[in-house]
């Protein structure tokens, strides 16, 4: 367990995601002793939260608080099995809420969806199969659900709620103004910028057509996301605690970065739009990050992209078949 400061501990929990090895737990020690976070809830990911929790000469028994970032199993995935211990109270936002609380239902909804989609078979077996690993995660009841400029008031903590949607519809970021640290879950992580976009969950539950509606009301997650970054500059920020990667000490230079990597990103593929005239989601993903046709996961953020710039009035979409082609609109 690392002394972050003062009464601030982070400990690590190994994931088996290739993206995403690792998830950054955090635990408060105070009045009433929280964790920000618990992981999946499997056997050696709560073997190392109680041996954390031992070193500081508590038990999964002694915790009072779980807050949730947002509802990504790794996040939730053990916060039963913390309560079945200790009793201790669940606190996410009211977006994420309803799914930490019924989240077989909305896998099993996600799988209806995946039965009648186009899809190619192999994407819908690999998701199918992350679905089937996803009905093992516990489910919670939320006791708390929480809304932006809520504080969550610990005694010895007193952390603001940031609503942060972008990599996910329930996310929330939790300031605390007296320590000068925002913990970030996913929205901020420690190397990188984290994945905004379509995931195999909006993937899998979107129409194309919705995505390519104009006409929406609704702001696209991208610049949702990019809005969220350059609003939390406006915090007063020593460190920056995010649930993957290390801490964040320079935490202005990172949202700066984080900022000019996405609209860097989102150059790219307006220069690579401006030479073709059309070009499919595979071929456009391909050429942008240097990878092959296949990779879903990249076609997904690819997407958050171009919602964005058909909503800004840049690019254009039609879906030919099953194929999805994008244009610069000056070029139509």
């Amino acid at each position: 367990m690392k002394r972050i400061l003062d009464d601030i501990y982070m400990f690590t929990l190994d994931l088996p995601f290739p993206v995403t090895p690792e998830l950054s737990v955090y635990y408060l020690e105070g009045e009433e002793p929280t964790l920000i976070d618990t992981g999946l809830g499997d056997l050696r990911s709560m073997n190392v939260i109680s041996s954390e929790l031992n070193e500081r000469g508590r038990s999964l028994s002694d915790i009072s608080v779980i807050i949730n970032t947002h509802e990504h199993v790794e996040h939730f995935g053990g916060d039963q099995k913390i309560k079945n211990a200790s009793g201790a109270y669940v606190i996410a936002s009211s977006k994420a809420a309803p799914i930490i609380e019924h989240y077989h239902q909305h896998i099993l909804d996600i799988k209806n969806s995946l039965l009648d989609s186009e899809f190619e078979p192999e994407f819908k077996k690999m998701i199918s199969r992350y679905m089937d690993f996803n009905l093992l995660i516990d489910e919670c009841k939320v006791e708390q659900e929480v809304v932006e400029k809520d504080i969550i008031n610990l005694g010895t903590f007193s952390l603001h709620v940031i609503e942060s949607p972008g990599h996910a519809y329930g996310h929330i970021c939790l300031y605390d103004e007296d320590r000068k640290i925002l913990f970030s879950g996913d929205h901020v992580i420690g190397t990188g910028t984290t994945f905004v976009g379509y995931g195999w969950r909006e993937l899998t539950t979107t129409k194309i057509a919705q995505i390519l509606d104009v006409s929406k009301n609704e702001p696209d997650n991208m610049s949702l996301y990019l809005k969220s970054l350059e609003q939390l500059q406006n915090l007063d920020l020593k460190f920056i605690l995010p649930a993957h990667g290390p801490p964040i000490t320079e935490p202005y230079k990172k949202l700066r970065e984080d900022i000019e990597r996405k609209k860097n990103r989102e150059r790219i593929f307006l220069e690579i739009l401006e030479k073709s005239n059309g070009i499919t989601l595979e071929d456009l993903t391909a050429e942008s990050y240097n990878v092959d046709k296949s990779n879903f996961m990249l076609q997904g953020a690819t997407l958050g992209y171009m919602e964005r710039l058909i909503k800004l009035g840049k690019i254009t979409a039609k879906l030919k078949g099953n194929k999805l082609y994008f244009k610069m609109k000056s070029s139509l």
